[in-house]
């Protein structure tokens, strides 16, 4: 039986595969977005004060930090609802299916989803390997897909708000790594993680600002995006919880442009999770 939330969350995951794995299940391990893909709707309460960090240990920290993340190999299968509003206001709804599983050296994460108007498919697939960079093939119904690397990630996926890049939270392998702080955000205390490109083109990401919860696995309370001049362009934020089986899961999850207006949800299917599908 589902229920709404009305109280506090005690515990939570991060942002999606491996997003959905830091995003999706709340106590327990479900992948990046998660990255990009989470964190809990909580008090809205955001603690002013915050510990400074000098320069040496911010990045010991951050890279720590990161690692961390990165090592977790969860195997998980479930389904939900991309929704899209554009910078006109208009919505599109595709329907999207998301596995996440593991093996020696890697893992793997799919993010499929199904045209409304045509009921083709594009299917996002993201290897994760420890000590190397990500791996990305972005296919269509009926073709081997394109590989993509580097800066060619930040791009629409199914002209969403969530980029590629986000999806396999690429901005965790940018190879400048800091902590800015520790603060309370949402009423959890979180490690501010700056991650920083140093080659990006115009339209990429220069850098990524993100509040990570200090608990394992790390769930992403908030996360901010910048453009190559220092603006924020996107805003990362998961929204609603509900309560399935006694456990509490992410129902919805956002992400804004800031510059364009537009706004993407993802809503989960709250049914049980079917595990270890692979």
């Amino acid at each position: 039986m589902l229920t709404r939330r009305t109280a506090p969350l005690k515990r939570f995951s991060s942002w999606f595969p491996p997003f959905l794995y830091h995003a999706l299940r709340l106590g327990r391990h479900v992948t990046l977005l998660a990255i990009l893909l989470s964190g809990p709707v909580l008090a809205q309460r955001l603690e002013p004060r915050s510990v400074p960090l000098d320069p040496a240990q911010a990045e010991r920290e951050a890279r720590a930090l990161v690692a961390d993340m990165l090592s977790q190999q969860p195997t998980q299968t479930n389904t939900g609802l991309l929704k899209i509003r554009d910078a006109k206001g208009r919505q599109t709804e595709w329907p999207m299916r998301f596995e996440i599983w593991s093996d020696t050296n890697s893992s793997i994460s799919t993010y499929e989803a199904t045209d409304p108007q045509t009921h083709q498919k594009l299917k996002l697939t993201v290897r994760h390997f420890r000590g190397r960079p990500n791996e990305y093939t972005l296919a269509e119904s009926g073709t081997t897909g394109k590989k993509l690397i580097g800066n060619e990630t930040m791009i629409p996926f199914a002209g969403s708000d969530f980029w590629v890049a986000d999806l396999g939270l690429e901005f965790l392998h940018f190879p400048q790594q800091r902590l800015q702080s520790k603060e309370m955000r949402r009423s959890r205390f979180c490690d501010v993680l700056e991650s920083v490109n140093p080659h990006p083109i115009e339209g990429a990401y220069s850098k990524v600002v993100c509040w990570v919860e200090k608990e394992r696995p790390h769930g992403i309370v908030h996360a901010d995006a910048y453009d190559t001049k220092g603006k924020v362009i996107k805003r990362f934020d998961p929204k609603e919880f509900e309560k399935v089986e006694g456990e509490y899961q992410l129902q919805e999850m956002e992400i804004r442009n800031l510059q364009t207006g537009s706004r993407t949800t993802i809503e989960f299917d709250l049914e049980p999770p079917t595990q270890g599908s692979r």
